[in-house]
């Protein structure tokens, strides 16, 4: 199962627990080893609609990024596309109908759909998966899953056929990731190596 080192950012920067530590950009991003990817969650694009467009340049340099930034028409998807994406996450909360085909001709891009409202509609998701996006991010908490056994045996299934991803701040959930099938966690970057440990 991969692990894939997640950062915030919100107002142009980074917000982690290692900044509150007073840890620069720099240093935060020197956790991560050089060509490894990133998963951006831009708090601001998703929430407001205004992506930190200027500080994906600064994560391009030595690393490869999947964008998480709230796209809403076709453009956001250019945009991220336009600031180095290599893989681009569309919540399906914001952006309901996406136009999936030609999403696939503008770009080269992974696409994957991010999974995060209480009441996920299953053919909703089987939608997706069926007009060729490349898998899901599951934003759920593990608890949440696991009283809906219907769901949890879903998704299970799900990560027979897909590339399912998930995000989870606990380390200790990560046997339960791993007995589900998924095919990596996001896991935010002060965190990885915690997590990291139980891959051995």
């Amino acid at each position: 199962m991969e692990i894939i080192p997640l950062i915030h950012l919100k107002k142009r920067k980074i917000v982690t627990e290692e900044e509150e530590k007073g840890l620069s950009i720099n240093e935060i991003l020197e956790q991560v080893y050089k060509d490894e990817k990133i998963y951006v969650l831009d708090i601001d694009g998703i929430d407001k609609n205004k992506p930190n467009l200027c500080l994906y340049p600064k994560l391009l340099e030595n690393h490869k990024i999947w964008i998480d930034a709230g796209p809403r028409v076709l453009g956001d998807v250019v945009d991220s596309i336009m600031s180095g994406a290599n893989k681009i996450t569309i919540r399906q909360k914001i952006w309901p109908e996406p136009d999936l085909s030609s999403i696939k001709e503008i770009t080269e891009c992974k696409i994957y759909v991010g999974i995060d409202s209480e009441n996920q509609n299953m053919q909703r998701i089987e939608f997706f998966l069926l007009n060729n996006i490349d898998g899901l991010v599951i934003f759920k908490n593990k608890n949440k899953i696991e009283t809906d056994f219907k769901y949890g045996s879903y998704l299970k299934n799900l990560c027979l056929k897909y590339k399912i991803f998930a995000y989870d701040p606990n380390p200790k959930n990560f046997s339960y990731w791993e007995t589900l099938g998924v095919a990596g966690l996001l896991v935010d970057i002060g965190k990885t190596k915690e997590f990291k440990r139980n891959e051995y």
